[in-house]
């Protein structure tokens, strides 16, 4: 099979427009043929969800390497497949889902990636998985831990030459391989800045509940915005409780919290509050979250300090427990490891 063939250069210069003009693209990517996706995929034997895009599929490389497969509707959103493939292959970090390929065929436009086995953050969370006792156990460190490597993931991505602004950062987005490292996925609405970073992208639709403010308002994605959103994935972390269920918006309530002087602590999820050493380290995250969550973008961290911020909180987290390891989570996860990957794939587009 061609690793880079015209076909793929030539598909996305006449979809990608004017985003293949503004960076210079790398297509390391392996062109696939329809037939090629059919004998990967089993003759789209197994579905893993669907969205308004289209549907994505379990299947295996001809190495018998797992992959997802996402299949854009029969000859519609080209230009959507351009721009998420040109923007997904700037991208190369242990903790973002590793793109294989495409297959540009007219009525066959597919994206092959990696296949994450372990479900999301949001099931975790919140017991999209759990069993008949209730939530899985979901040590404080293993939290920190997906929020760090997650928060480098888009600290590397903003730091780019060309940044990219991944524009839906929320836990459904946030897969879990087999030892529960995050993987940044799903960059359907993501978005590239030119160099200079004074060209924006307008008209991007985000999640309820996760969407910047001042995005919703002018209709720009900047960097600020996914600190914003990530802002939100850690009040999630710490309090277990969803970014919107019913009238309740987890962010507006936190917010509002703070500004009346509150304590926030009754807000933290019980299973870490138990254990009382760890409430500063809670208070220090959700002081953290707070500067995220401010409506002036100027004042919020840039990715970076907020990954090094939340790597201080870990080591002095493992000080204070008096180790240096992390406590791995309870195999009861990993037993309902199949189980959740059927419900747990990103469908957000």
């Amino acid at each position: 099979m061609d690793y880079q063939g015209s076909t793929v250069r030539d598909f996305l210069h006449a979809n990608g427009q004017v985003v293949l003009e503004r960076v210079d693209n790398n297509h390391n990517l392996r062109s696939f043929t329809q037939k090629e996706i059919e004998d990967i995929t089993g003759g789209y034997s197994t579905m893993l969800g669907e969205g308004g895009f289209g549907k994505v599929y379990k299947g295996k490389l001809d190495d018998l390497h797992p992959v997802a497969v996402k299949r854009y509707k029969n000859g519609t959103k080209k230009e959507e497949f351009a721009k998420e493939v040109i923007v997904h292959s700037q991208i190369n970090h242990k903790n973002v889902v590793r793109l294989f390929g495409c297959c540009t065929e007219e009525n066959a436009l597919t994206i092959v990636m990696e296949f994450v086995c372990n479900g999301n953050l949001y099931n975790i969370l919140h017991c999209s998985s759990s069993n008949a006792n209730g939530c899985m156990p979901f040590p404080l460190d293993k939290r920190l831990d997906i929020a760090i490597e997650s928060a480098e993931a888009l600290s590397c991505m903003h730091s780019m030459y060309s940044p990219v602004l991944h524009g839906d950062i929320k836990p459904a987005n946030i897969l879990l391989d087999e030892n529960f490292r995050p993987k940044i996925s799903d960059f359907g609405i993501a978005r590239l800045l030119a160099a200079d970073k004074t060209q924006h992208t307008r008209h991007v639709i985000g999640c309820i509940g996760y969407m910047d403010p001042l995005l919703s308002q002018s209709g720009i994605l900047l960097p600020k915005s996914d600190v914003y959103s990530f802002g939100v994935v850690l009040l999630e972390i710490i309090t277990r409780k969803k970014a919107v269920e019913g009238n309740n918006n987890l962010a507006k309530s936190f917010l509002e919290a703070v500004r009346k002087g509150k304590k926030v602590r009754q807000m933290f999820d019980e299973e870490i509050v138990n254990d009382k050493k760890n409430m500063k380290f809670l208070e220090d995250i959700a002081k953290l979250a707070a500067e995220c969550l401010k409506l002036e973008e100027k004042m919020r961290p840039e990715m970076l300090e907020v990954a090094d911020r939340l790597r201080t909180i870990r080591k002095a987290y493992h000080l204070r427990k008096g180790r240096h390891s992390t406590v791995a989570i309870p195999d009861l996860l990993k037993v309902k490891r199949q189980r959740m990957l059927y419900r747990s794939f990103p469908l957000t587009n």
